[in-house]
């Protein structure tokens, strides 16, 4: 039987990523959830939103800032968002001969949600959710994760075969993260204590042209608003308003780096006075929409958001 080395593993995953993300971008994959990104050229302090993911870093690094906090995520470690976060990412080194790759893993896919039921069935007692969720999780990669993320990379090179085989290695993937260092915050986000929160979040996230009263979203959730805005902060490290401040002004900053007119964005994300959008944008970004408009400000590929 041949054996591979930590090395070995992590040049393939490489060499698979490169090859079937040949463009700067992502690109999709025949895998439930799973895409590919290449980046050829740095991108500074961007704000975007970060929905439930597994980032994998296979060449390069990445900065994710939240909460007053950096985490860095590179081929020894990857990123879990456990809940939709809005933040600001960097990439601070990549050229043309040198680029960023990575690996973008849904975490609410249809392959996720089986394995929860499922995990949670076979390991009642042995793993906890934990208790104090986290938005944002850095985690080492280990011989299981990354003998698994080739497995499932390794598909891609077969097309026959990735329809037949993709679910199983795709799920054996997913169990590494579960039995990882993330597992206790992903299993408390998305089946655990702060499930119904996680839900509100994902609600939010998908709404956000809508009105949102915080009073109706802590119903959603089956609390009293007391109850709502303490288990939300410590849950976000942000009370109710400011969250959904922050997840609008985000979302509004990546469309209309996507090319989205001023108007439009701030009508997409809730806002109905012009006035009010711009003064809150500066405030949050220090600048206006139009100079943010006019910038040129490049996009984070890892973030979610509609052009």
């Amino acid at each position: 039987m041949t054996t591979h080395n930590a090395s070995d593993l992590r040049t393939e995953i490489r060499d698979l990523v490169a090859r079937h993300a040949p463009g700067d971008g992502v690109h999709q994959t025949p895998l439930d959830g799973v895409r590919l990104f290449r980046v050829s050229s740095p991108v500074e302090r961007v704000p975007g939103v970060y929905d439930p993911s597994v980032c994998v870093v296979v060449a390069g690094s990445k900065h994710a800032y939240h909460d007053s906090r950096t985490h860095t995520y590179d081929p020894d470690h990857y990123l879990c968002a456990t809940m939709p976060t809005p933040l600001e990412a960097e990439v601070p080194v990549a050229t043309t001969d040198d680029p960023v790759l990575g690996v973008l893993i849904d975490l609410e896919s249809r392959t996720m949600a089986e394995l929860l039921i499922a995990f949670r069935a076979a390991r009642p007692r042995s793993r906890r959710a934990s208790e104090k969720p986290a938005g944002l999780i850095v985690a080492d990669w280990d011989h299981r994760f990354e003998t698994a993320l080739l497995r499932a990379l390794q598909l891609l090179d077969e097309p026959v075969t990735v329809d037949i085989l993709g679910p199983g290695r795709l799920r054996e993937l997913l169990y590494t993260v579960l039995d990882g260092p993330a597992g206790g915050a992903v299993l408390g986000a998305l089946g655990g204590p702060s499930h119904e929160l996680t839900s509100v979040l994902t609600y939010m996230r998908s709404n956000l042209d809508q009105p949102l009263a915080i009073e109706d979203l802590a119903e959603r959730a089956g609390m009293s608003r007391a109850a709502f805005d303490r288990h939300f902060k410590a849950t976000t490290s942000l009370s109710p308003l400011k969250y959904l401040k922050s997840l609008r002004l985000n979302d509004a900053a990546m469309l209309i780096t996507n090319g989205a007119g001023i108007t439009r964005a701030a009508a997409r994300v809730g806002y109905t006075s012009a006035s009010q959008f711009s003064r809150e944008f500066k405030s949050h970004f220090g600048t206006t929409p139009r100079d943010w408009a006019n910038s040129g400000r490049p996009v984070d590929v890892q973030a979610s958001g509609e052009s």
